[in-house]
């Protein structure tokens, strides 16, 4: 291939890939918006469930109910320790958080029980989709593309077309308040317009400011409006519009049909929940499987000289660090670069680390990742003789260095360092030091194994030819989620030049990419419920198109549109509430039980779907996050309440007349 040709290769996968990453920008934030118009459409359906609620009894409970779900999210532990607070143990940090949500819900609830009483339905509904699209569009409009804004503004605008389109063809002059929703959507979209033409480049506070006052509303809407919707539909039981979506709901006969259609909705709602609870669960499990093993290779933190210098008197910094609250262990170390030589005349690149065997035990899992055979080399890092007779320091490799080297404990190796060795014509020469393996230890992270070894300090400064310094001290704290808080501790205690550094900051990149995985995946397998929420809708309008001459008897008996509206919103409820609670059962179910149903598919399909010797664990790592349990069932019911809204308002609008014409 010529010079020009893969130039023209180049810039074409460029903008091919440019072209990419836009689409899928468009498209997430095309979600977005479309995500916005459901959750305005949920919070109309909310509201007037909300303003049927006339029992006390029913409110309390639905504020204990909502307290008692919300203190959950206090138990976990690293979310404790982030906002600076001591963990108080499971109990205590769940009556201790369910308390301050319930005082936040009770004021929640007075706050919207005050808007529901003096501010109209539709202005409601109007006034919430307008603070929600303008909230988008200032977040929208601060990333400066034009594209970024036009093509969710473009999807409003064409719902609320087709919209439009539907009401002439049925002869209707007034637009219905779905119609009415996706304009002022579409309008208030349309401002960010505007702001990413006038920008020159991002403006990242903005952004903050759309993205805060998006999650407030949403905020109020989950602790106040929510509650009292909630208390609204528990107390609609026995009424009227409750017996009457029951019935459609589970429809005979005739109406078989639309009853496997309303199964296939819950089954759908509830396989979205559930693939999102096991998936990310596992992601969870994958996550802590690595954690630990990175805080089993590494200590908690790490205190250093700020200013790169070796720290001398380390023996004092040692003894305030083991002076400060919550730190368990403390231990030295000195790191050098440099090269083994095998028997062979093998050469690998190695980092060589300097430990005190004796405190190295109190901040890592070196002793118990010591293979077979080399258990007791840590007391054995001194000079000893070796294999062949010749005394030599001892030195730890790990098994992926000790196979290349092809070396094993007694060995003799020899470990080159580029500079500091006799003076040659082109320069300093590299200086040698030889070694006797004392034992090989094997981590779960190829990448330790293959690189590091550890030798004592004495070694290390002869090796690195320094005087009585350290690079460092590894610090063990009580419990790793508080190790942020603990370094920030000692920084105080040791005052300029140390710093301290705990186990995120050294794997930023790492446990960002986890992070976005989940983010990615949640995002698709959101989907599935996106599609069980169409398919709620057209079952829903199947349903009133089967029904319609029973809506007209309705209203000639005096039934009025709000009731009509209520019928329809209560089983569209129904089928979110029953597929969000079986998704949620099956979901624990199924991820609780993970190893037994690998090792179905194993005796089932004979093969082995997680290698131990390549994962370094046989089977599927979990852990359930109340946390995203809720956000899932919040999503859920999000989307099946805000798929009532349409449907319900066309059987309202329903005219008796032509709908008793055809009987």
């Amino acid at each position: 291939m010529s010079g020009a040709e893969a130039t023209e290769g180049s810039l074409l996968a460029q903008a091919l890939g440019a072209v990419a990453l836009s689409f899928i920008v468009a498209l997430l934030l095309a979600i977005a918006a479309n995500a916005l118009l459901f959750f305005g459409s949920a919070v109309v359906v909310l509201e007037r469930f909300a303003r049927s609620s006339k029992r006390f009894a029913h409110v309390l409970l639905m504020t204990a109910l909502w307290a008692a779900l919300l203190g959950f999210l206090g138990t976990d532990e690293e979310t404790v320790e982030g906002l600076g607070m001591r963990w108080p143990g499971m109990l205590q940090a769940w009556a201790l958080f369910a308390g301050i949500a319930f005082a936040i819900v009770a004021l929640a609830q007075a706050l919207v029980a005050l808007v529901l009483r003096f501010v109209p339905p539709r202005a409601l509904a109007y006034t919430a989709i307008v603070v929600l699209g303008l909230a988008f569009a200032l977040y929208a409009g601060s990333l400066g593309r034009l594209g970024y804004v036009a093509f969710p503004v473009a999807l409003a605008a064409g719902i609320a077309l087709a919209l439009r389109s539907r009401r002439r063809r049925a002869g209707a002059r007034a637009a219905g308040v779905d119609e009415m929703l996706a304009t002022l959507l579409a309008g208030a979209l349309a401002t960010g317009i505007p702001i990413a033409v006038l920008l020159d480049g991002s403006r990242p506070d903005l952004g903050e400011f759309g993205a805060y006052a998006g999650i407030a509303f949403a905020a109020l809407v989950a602790l106040g409006l929510a509650p009292l919707a909630a208390a609204g539909f528990l107390g609609a039981r026995g009424s009227a519009e409750w017996f009457i979506a029951r019935r459609y709901m589970f429809a005979k006969r005739r109406q078989t049909f639309i009853s496997v259609i309303t199964g296939i909705c819950v089954a759908g709602v509830a396989a979205g929940v559930w693939l999102i609870i096991t998936v990310l669960s596992v992601m969870n499990g994958f996550e802590n499987v690595w954690r630990e093993e990175i805080i089993g290779n590494r200590a908690h933190l790490t205190v250093f000289d700020g200013r790169g210098a070796p720290i001398e008197r380390y023996e004092q910094v040692i003894r305030d660090i083991l002076a400060t609250p919550d730190v368990t262990g403390a231990s030295p170390y000195l790191d050098a670069e440099g090269m083994i030589r095998g028997p062979g005349g093998e050469i690998v690149g190695v980092r060589v680390r300097g430990i005190d065997p004796q405190r190295v035990t109190q901040v890592s899992d070196l002793q118990a990742d010591l293979m077979f055979g080399s258990e007791g080399a840590l007391a054995h890092l001194g000079l000893e003789p070796g294999a062949d007779g010749e005394p030599a320091p001892g030195i730890l490799l790990g098994s992926q260095l000790a196979l290349t080297a092809n070396v094993g404990p007694g060995d003799a190796i020899v470990v080159i360092s580029p500079f500091g060795g006799p003076p040659t014509p082109l320069g300093p020469g590299p200086r040698l030091k030889r070694f006797r393996v004392a034992g090989i230890f094997q981590t779960s992270f190829f990448q330790y194994d293959e690189v590091f070894t550890y030798v004592d300090l004495e070694a290390a400064r002869d090796f690195r030819k320094a005087g009585d310094v350290i690079d460092g001290v590894e610090v063990r704290t009580t419990d790793f989620y508080r190790s942020r808080r603990v370094a920030e501790d000692i920084q105080k205690r040791l005052g300029f030049p140390y710093f301290a550094k705990d186990w995120k900051e050294f794997f930023p990149a790492f446990f960002q990419a986890l992070k976005t995985e989940r983010v990615m995946m949640f995002v698709l397998l959101t989907m599935i419920m996106v599609v069980a929420a169409f398919a709620i809708v057209v079952t829903l309008i199947m349903m009133i198109m089967e029904k319609s001459s029973d809506i007209a008897i309705l209203k000639t008996m005096g039934a009025t549109d709000a009731t009509i509206e209520r019928i329809f919103a209560i089983e569209g409820t129904l089928i979110g509430l029953l597929g969000t609670v079986a998704g949620v059962i099956a979901g624990i179910a199924v991820t609780t039980r993970l190893p037994w149903v690998q090792t179905q598919i194993e005796v089932i399909t004979g093969i082995d779907v997680l290698p131990a010797t390549i994962y370094q664990f046989g089977t599927l790592p979990w852990e359930l996050d109340p946390g995203q349990i809720a956000i899932v069932v919040a999503i859920a019911m999000v989307l099946a309440l805000g798929a009532t809204l349409l449907p319900s308002r066309h059987g309202a609008k329903l005219d008796p007349a032509e709908a008793l014409r055809a009987e």
